[in-house]
């Protein structure tokens, strides 16, 4: 199996920015992506993202900068940045999209490297999921 990376961020939706951008994010996501071969897990709890990419490691790269520098988003911290070997912890899944209704992401933002990895896998089936366009 290949070497993938992973990387692990939090960041805050910019005070000039409407949480309606989520839809438009989450829609370019999904098509980006697919296009580059880049896994995805994105949770947002109304004033927080908090996003995990896995994939070949110059996309993956060039996909966290783009992010760092796109104005709907303040206060970028890289959480967790390394490589896997193992089975992709996304299942599979190109993109998914989750709902966080609490502060659970706390703990994710105070944590660092596979810790914050872990406590946000862990976490995963306490979100609310978004099930995907059919036949994703």
């Amino acid at each position: 199996m290949p070497e993938r990376r992973q990387l692990l961020y939090i960041s805050r939706l910019s005070p000039h920015t409407t949480p309606a951008c989520v839809a438009e994010i989450v829609r370019n996501a999904r098509q980006r992506n697919q296009a580059q071969g880049i896994g995805s897990l994105l949770v947002f709890d109304g004033l927080r993202f908090c996003q995990y990419l896995e994939g070949e490691a110059k996309a993956v790269e060039s996909l966290a900068e783009r992010i760092r520098k796109d104005p709907r988003h303040t206060g970028f911290t890289l959480l967790h940045q390394g490589t896997s070997n193992g089975p992709s912890l996304l299942g599979g899944r190109r993109f998914i999209y989750a709902l966080c209704y609490d502060d659970s992401l706390d703990s994710v933002e105070q944590a660092s490297g596979p810790q914050a990895l872990d406590l946000l896998t862990g976490m995963l089936k306490t979100f609310d999921l978004d099930p995907g366009p059919r036949g994703a």
